[in-house]
Protein backbone atom coordinates (compact mmCIF):
# COMPACT_ATOMS: atom_id res chain seq x y z
CA UNK A 1 0.00 0.00 0.00
CA UNK A 2 1.14 3.16 -0.63
CA UNK A 3 0.56 6.30 1.75
CA UNK A 4 1.34 9.84 0.85
CA UNK A 5 1.27 12.62 3.33
CA UNK A 6 0.52 16.10 2.53
CA UNK A 7 1.80 18.73 4.66
CA UNK A 8 2.43 22.58 4.67
CA UNK A 9 5.54 22.61 6.58
CA UNK A 10 8.49 20.84 8.03
CA UNK A 11 7.47 19.21 11.17
CA UNK A 12 3.68 19.18 10.60
CA UNK A 13 4.08 15.30 9.11
CA UNK A 14 5.66 14.07 12.48
CA UNK A 15 3.19 16.42 14.63
CA UNK A 16 0.04 15.33 13.16
CA UNK A 17 1.10 12.14 11.59
CA UNK A 18 4.62 10.95 12.75
CA UNK A 19 3.72 7.98 14.77
CA UNK A 20 1.42 6.68 12.05
CA UNK A 21 4.12 6.92 9.73
CA UNK A 22 6.35 4.82 11.77
CA UNK A 23 3.03 2.15 11.58
CA UNK A 24 2.98 1.86 8.31
CA UNK A 25 6.32 1.52 7.38
CA UNK A 26 6.61 -1.37 10.15
CA UNK A 27 4.17 -2.63 8.22
CA UNK A 28 5.58 -2.94 5.16
CA UNK A 29 4.07 0.14 3.52
CA UNK A 30 5.70 2.67 1.28
CA UNK A 31 5.19 6.05 2.81
CA UNK A 32 5.87 9.28 0.76
CA UNK A 33 6.08 12.87 1.94
CA UNK A 34 5.20 16.06 0.14
CA UNK A 35 6.37 19.47 2.01
CA UNK A 36 4.52 22.49 0.30
CA UNK A 37 5.71 25.89 1.40
CA UNK A 38 9.67 26.75 2.38
CA UNK A 39 10.75 29.66 4.19
CA UNK A 40 12.15 32.54 2.33
CA UNK A 41 14.49 35.34 2.93
CA UNK A 42 14.64 37.81 4.04
CA UNK A 43 12.21 36.92 6.90
CA UNK A 44 14.07 34.04 7.53
CA UNK A 45 18.05 33.47 7.23
CA UNK A 46 19.47 31.49 4.52
CA UNK A 47 21.44 29.36 7.70
CA UNK A 48 17.55 28.18 8.83
CA UNK A 49 16.48 27.44 5.41
CA UNK A 50 19.38 25.35 4.80
CA UNK A 51 19.61 23.81 8.33
CA UNK A 52 15.71 22.69 7.30
CA UNK A 53 16.75 20.74 4.41
CA UNK A 54 19.27 18.45 6.61
CA UNK A 55 16.58 18.31 9.37
CA UNK A 56 14.24 16.72 6.78
CA UNK A 57 16.96 14.60 5.47
CA UNK A 58 17.60 13.31 8.94
CA UNK A 59 13.80 12.89 9.51
CA UNK A 60 13.73 10.94 6.03
CA UNK A 61 16.26 8.55 7.59
CA UNK A 62 15.13 8.06 10.67
CA UNK A 63 11.33 7.22 9.38
CA UNK A 64 12.70 5.33 6.48
CA UNK A 65 10.31 7.73 4.58
CA UNK A 66 10.32 6.36 0.32
CA UNK A 67 10.43 9.93 -1.15
CA UNK A 68 9.89 13.54 0.04
CA UNK A 69 9.05 15.96 -2.71
CA UNK A 70 9.41 19.83 -1.65
CA UNK A 71 7.04 22.09 -3.52
CA UNK A 72 8.61 25.38 -2.57
CA UNK A 73 5.81 27.45 -2.53
CA UNK A 74 5.78 30.47 -0.27
CA UNK A 75 5.23 29.78 3.04
CA UNK A 76 2.28 31.99 4.56
CA UNK A 77 1.69 33.31 1.57
CA UNK A 78 -0.12 30.17 -0.63
CA UNK A 79 -3.03 32.56 -0.63
CA UNK A 80 -1.21 34.83 -3.51
CA UNK A 81 -0.44 31.65 -5.89
CA UNK A 82 -3.33 31.29 -8.15
CA UNK A 83 -6.06 27.98 -7.36
CA UNK A 84 -5.26 26.59 -10.62
CA UNK A 85 -1.17 26.33 -10.03
CA UNK A 86 -1.22 25.13 -6.91
CA UNK A 87 -3.98 22.59 -7.51
CA UNK A 88 -1.57 21.21 -10.28
CA UNK A 89 1.01 21.25 -8.01
CA UNK A 90 -0.52 18.79 -5.35
CA UNK A 91 -2.04 16.59 -8.97
CA UNK A 92 1.42 16.06 -10.31
CA UNK A 93 2.61 14.87 -6.65
CA UNK A 94 -0.70 12.14 -6.71
CA UNK A 95 0.13 11.24 -10.04
CA UNK A 96 3.80 10.65 -9.57
CA UNK A 97 3.21 8.28 -6.59
CA UNK A 98 -0.36 7.06 -7.05
CA UNK A 99 -1.27 6.66 -3.44
CA UNK A 100 -3.56 4.70 -1.78
CA UNK A 101 -3.94 6.93 1.35
CA UNK A 102 -3.42 10.51 2.08
CA UNK A 103 -2.87 11.96 5.22
CA UNK A 104 -3.12 15.90 5.07
CA UNK A 105 -4.52 18.98 6.96
CA UNK A 106 -7.18 19.46 9.30
CA UNK A 107 -9.25 22.59 7.33
CA UNK A 108 -10.52 24.05 10.44
CA UNK A 109 -6.93 25.19 11.61
CA UNK A 110 -5.66 28.64 12.64
CA UNK A 111 -2.81 28.54 10.33
CA UNK A 112 -4.52 29.49 6.64
CA UNK A 113 -1.83 27.33 4.75
CA UNK A 114 -3.52 24.23 6.03
CA UNK A 115 -7.01 24.99 4.95
CA UNK A 116 -5.59 26.03 1.69
CA UNK A 117 -3.53 22.59 1.14
CA UNK A 118 -7.07 20.60 2.33
CA UNK A 119 -8.80 22.49 -0.52
CA UNK A 120 -6.03 21.37 -2.76
CA UNK A 121 -6.21 18.12 -1.54
CA UNK A 122 -10.38 17.66 -2.25
CA UNK A 123 -9.64 19.17 -5.67
CA UNK A 124 -6.54 16.28 -6.57
CA UNK A 125 -8.77 13.77 -4.60
CA UNK A 126 -12.38 13.37 -6.59
CA UNK A 127 -13.77 10.44 -6.36
CA UNK A 128 -12.66 9.21 -9.82
CA UNK A 129 -9.50 8.57 -7.99
CA UNK A 130 -10.99 6.19 -5.60
CA UNK A 131 -8.49 7.48 -2.95
CA UNK A 132 -8.93 7.61 1.00
CA UNK A 133 -8.50 10.84 2.94
CA UNK A 134 -7.83 11.47 6.30
CA UNK A 135 -6.93 14.68 7.92
CA UNK A 136 -4.90 14.79 11.16
CA UNK A 137 -4.23 17.59 14.11
CA UNK A 138 -1.79 19.57 14.44
CA UNK A 139 -0.41 20.66 17.79
CA UNK A 140 -0.96 24.74 18.33
CA UNK A 141 -2.55 25.46 15.09
CA UNK A 142 -5.75 22.73 15.23
CA UNK A 143 -6.50 23.47 19.08
CA UNK A 144 -6.13 27.17 18.39
CA UNK A 145 -8.69 27.09 15.26
CA UNK A 146 -12.30 28.24 15.42
CA UNK A 147 -13.49 24.88 14.13
CA UNK A 148 -13.93 21.93 16.77
CA UNK A 149 -11.60 18.77 15.60
CA UNK A 150 -13.67 15.54 16.06
CA UNK A 151 -11.87 12.22 15.32
CA UNK A 152 -13.74 9.73 14.40
CA UNK A 153 -10.50 7.19 13.47
CA UNK A 154 -7.75 6.52 15.70
CA UNK A 155 -4.64 4.82 15.44
CA UNK A 156 -2.37 3.15 18.33
CA UNK A 157 0.80 4.96 18.20
CA UNK A 158 1.86 2.62 21.48
CA UNK A 159 4.67 0.99 19.93
CA UNK A 160 6.22 4.16 17.92
CA UNK A 161 5.23 7.40 20.04
CA UNK A 162 9.40 7.43 21.49
CA UNK A 163 10.11 7.38 17.66
CA UNK A 164 7.74 10.00 16.86
CA UNK A 165 9.57 12.48 19.86
CA UNK A 166 12.63 11.64 18.34
CA UNK A 167 11.92 12.72 14.84
CA UNK A 168 10.14 16.07 16.04
CA UNK A 169 13.35 16.60 17.91
CA UNK A 170 15.45 16.77 14.43
CA UNK A 171 13.28 19.96 13.85
CA UNK A 172 15.35 21.97 16.56
CA UNK A 173 14.00 25.26 15.86
CA UNK A 174 10.63 24.25 16.23
CA UNK A 175 10.84 22.37 19.65
CA UNK A 176 9.12 24.28 22.17
CA UNK A 177 9.27 24.49 26.20
CA UNK A 178 6.73 23.09 28.16
CA UNK A 179 4.04 24.17 28.76
CA UNK A 180 4.01 25.10 25.39
CA UNK A 181 2.18 23.00 22.73
CA UNK A 182 4.77 22.04 20.48
CA UNK A 183 6.76 20.35 23.35
CA UNK A 184 7.80 16.79 23.48
CA UNK A 185 5.12 16.59 27.04
CA UNK A 186 3.04 17.89 24.56
CA UNK A 187 3.26 15.17 21.85
CA UNK A 188 2.89 12.78 24.49
CA UNK A 189 0.16 14.14 26.47
CA UNK A 190 -2.22 14.77 23.43
CA UNK A 191 -1.04 10.90 22.17
CA UNK A 192 -2.36 9.84 25.73
CA UNK A 193 -5.60 11.81 25.52
CA UNK A 194 -6.06 10.13 21.96
CA UNK A 195 -5.16 7.07 23.52
CA UNK A 196 -7.83 6.91 26.12
CA UNK A 197 -10.66 7.46 23.97
CA UNK A 198 -9.84 4.27 22.92
CA UNK A 199 -8.52 2.36 26.11
CA UNK A 200 -4.71 2.11 24.90
CA UNK A 201 -1.92 3.90 25.94
CA UNK A 202 -1.21 6.22 22.96
CA UNK A 203 -2.69 6.83 19.84
CA UNK A 204 -3.21 9.67 17.05
CA UNK A 205 -6.79 10.37 15.59
CA UNK A 206 -8.03 11.75 12.47
CA UNK A 207 -10.80 12.52 10.78
CA UNK A 208 -11.78 10.39 7.88
CA UNK A 209 -12.88 12.16 4.97
CA UNK A 210 -13.30 10.16 2.25
CA UNK A 211 -13.31 6.25 1.64
CA UNK A 212 -14.51 3.69 -0.97
CA UNK A 213 -15.05 0.27 -1.03
CA UNK A 214 -15.49 -0.33 -5.09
Amino acid sequence: MKVLVIAAHPDDEILGVGATICKHIDSGDEVYVCIVTKAYEPEWTKEYMEKKIDEQKKVDKLLKINKRFNLDMPTVKLNSIPHGEFNKKIIDVLDEVKPDIIYTHFEGDVNLDHTLIFNAVMVATRPTKKIRVLCFETLSETEWGRKAFHPNFWVDITKFIEKKKKAFEIYKSEVKAYPHPRSTEGIEILAKKRGIDICTKYAEAFILVKDFWC
